[in-house]
């Protein structure tokens, strides 16, 4: 019975979709829509979303239905904006890629939702001005601008005013040719990897925000990036009042014109991994085998188990919520990369932690070094995912400015409101949209992951860097110290030789000097005085090394023969253990009694 109620629904909902695009007097919305729970369909769906030269998609869903159209011109995504949604339980997802090619389709956007006009500037930057040579140019200038204000030297007016910049705007805390000043968005994420942007208006709340994935391989040139085996990507991701999500992604390869390599295409691919998920999680397509083989795909936007009337009855102001959660998660890729359990900064930490305690060199400063700005830059990114979500969170409440201006009516100035202006109610005097209390669990959610699978361990691989980086100078210490101890220990029995041989050598300069041409000495007096003092000279070096504790020669031989007596009891116990072993081989019947 069930199942026929559903089958009667999904058909009805079907024919008020087909219905509601063939009222359209356009054929990109009257024959561009396509069924997303079609099988014989959902493969070459799935093949324009991975494409690199899409542009644009729009999918209406609801729980019995799903449509979507590719590459729609900004004309038609405006017709369809101003007709609404299919029908009250709907949903509408428009996904924006190469937005810089694409600026009416946005500004289309921007006008029906009320988009700020830094908004709208920021999402139409072109990413191929954030590196141009005039950019370079204006940079080396700056450069030795610094340099020679160092330096003490002069810069030439001429050469200031062809740059068009001055010495304060250039030792300023923000230059004229700063990123920040100049706007573009991607010179802006560019060099600050935790930039975000949360952005609240009356129909709408926007967040912007970077996603890093661990994409570049280690054989591969990595640049000087903060993060070298990362690839950054920024996202637009827009909350509309009337249930429409609106993601707009960044180019990684904007100067390729969609001619990628084949290590450009997968990284493209991983970076729009997440998204595709969330695309096939909107087709019902084999819902079982994907629930048996691949759970995690199976998102609950359509997706349902049950039909309780409470569940029911909140699907619909819920979607909404839970497909802007969905779309912002990615957890899998921005996340894991240290949260994995062999993350590549903690096989890194632990290959120069055994590097080091073999020997310990200089160089291991300046990678730990590097690995603790990567890490610091790890840090912020995950922190400013915080803050986006903690002002997602926020209660939206009255002030005392939004009530004046908004003049919310109350029973004592109800009568005097009406003779002054129009009334406002209280739901559109603030700002931003509301998320669903099913969106609001799940984002509380992800910020206990984040905190207690990224940040915790960006923390503990921290304190690991910073240990090693002390271990390191100790160990560094304690190897001088020994090759020093080393050497004063040479240097002093070289000393004691000499002095020892002193004696000896001022006795045979003695007996080499002829005095009064008449004293004659014997081979026998000679020998005998060079015994006795070279003896006498050998316990007055005794003891002294006896009385200021550098004595040498007996620990020489205390070593000697402990080492002469450890390989002696080692031998005897190998030989004792060798001879047992072979009598027990031989004779197995008596060693069993």
């Amino acid at each position: 019975m069930r199942n026929e109620q559903v089958a009667a629904h999904s058909n009805s909902g079907e024919a008020v979709m087909q219905a509601y695009y063939e009222s359209f007097d356009d054929a990109y919305l009257a024959a561009g829509f396509r069924d997303l729970d079609i099988l014989a369909d959902l493969d070459d769906l799935l093949s324009l979303v991975r494409s690199s030269i899409t542009k644009n998609f729009v999918v209406d869903f609801n729980d019995s239905d799903a449509y979507t159209a590719f590459d729609l011109p900004a004309t038609s995504v405006a017709r369809l904006l101003d007709a609404g949604l299919p029908d009250a339980s709907s949903a509408r997802w428009i996904n924006v890629w190469c937005p810089y090619s694409q600026q009416p389709l946005l500004s289309a956007l921007a006008q029906h939702y009320d988009f700020s006009p830094r908004l709208l500037g920021l999402m139409c930057s072109d990413p191929r001005l954030r590196n141009s040579p005039a950019t370079s140019s204006q940079r080396d200038h700056q450069s030795l601008r610094k340099h020679a204000w160092r330096s003490g030297s002069n810069i030439t007016a001429s050469s200031d005013t062809e740059q068009g910049s001055d010495e304060l705007s250039d030792l300023g805390s923000a230059v004229s040719q700063d990123s920040l000043a100049g706007g573009n968005l991607y010179r802006i994420v560019d060099d600050i990897w935790h930039y975000n942007s949360v952005d609240l208006g009356r129909n709408y709340v926007c967040i912007g925000y970077n996603s890093l994935y661990g994409t570049k391989p280690a054989g591969v040139e990595c640049g000087d990036d903060v993060l070298p085996h990362c690839v950054r990507v920024w996202t637009w991701l827009v909350l509309c009042d009337d249930s429409t999500i609106i993601t707009v992604n960044e180019d990684p390869y904007p100067f390729a014109n969609g001619r990628l390599d084949e290590l450009q295409e997968r990284i493209l691919q991983e970076t729009r991994r997440n998204l595709i998920n969330v695309f096939r999680s909107l087709s019902r397509v084999d819902e079982s085998e994907r629930m048996a083989q691949q759970p995690m795909t199976l998102l609950p936007i359509r997706t349902r188990l049950g039909d309780t009337p409470e569940e029911t009855a909140h699907r619909g102001p819920d979607t909404p919520g839970l497909l802007f959660y969905y779309l912002f998660e990615n957890f899998h890729n921005s996340y894991t990369l240290v949260t994995r359990k062999e993350s590549r900064y903690g096989v890194e930490l632990h290959d120069i932690r055994a590097q080091m305690m073999t020997a310990p060199k200089l160089h291991h400063i300046d990678r730990l070094e590097s690995i603790g700005r990567e890490l610091g830059v790890l840090k912020r990114h995950y922190q400013s995912h915080i803050r986006i979500i903690d002002r997602l969170l926020e209660p939206q409440t009255m002030t005392a400015a939004s009530l004046q201006g908004s003049r919310i009516v109350d029973d004592e100035s109800q009568g005097s409101l009406h003779t002054v202006r129009a009334v406002v109610t209280e739901k559109e005097s603030l700002l931003g949209v509301s998320l669903s209390s099913a969106a609001r669990v799940r984002f509380r959610r992800l910020q206990d992951w984040i905190d207690l699978y990224a940040l915790c361990e960006v923390e503990e691989y921290l304190k690991q860097k910073d240990s090693l980086v002390a271990m390191n100078f100790n160990l560094i210490a304690m190897n001088q110290s020994v090759a020093t101890e080393r050497l004063t220990r040479v240097a002093l029995l070289m000393t004691k030789a000499t002095i020892l041989f002193l004696p000896v050598s001022f006795m045979s300069g003695y007996f080499g000097i002829n005095l009064d041409n008449e004293q004659q000495y014997t081979v026998k007096e000679y020998w005998i005085c060079f015994v006795a003092i070279f003896a006498c000279s050998w316990v007055i070096l005794m003891v002294f090394g006896v009385f200021s504790g550098s004595m040498q020669t007996i620990d020489l031989f205390i070593r000697l023969w402990s080492g002469y007596l450890y390989n002696r009891s080692l031998s005897v116990h190998i030989a004792y253990h060798s001879s047992h072993a072979l009598i027990f081989a031989t004779t197995p019947m008596q060693a069993a009694y």
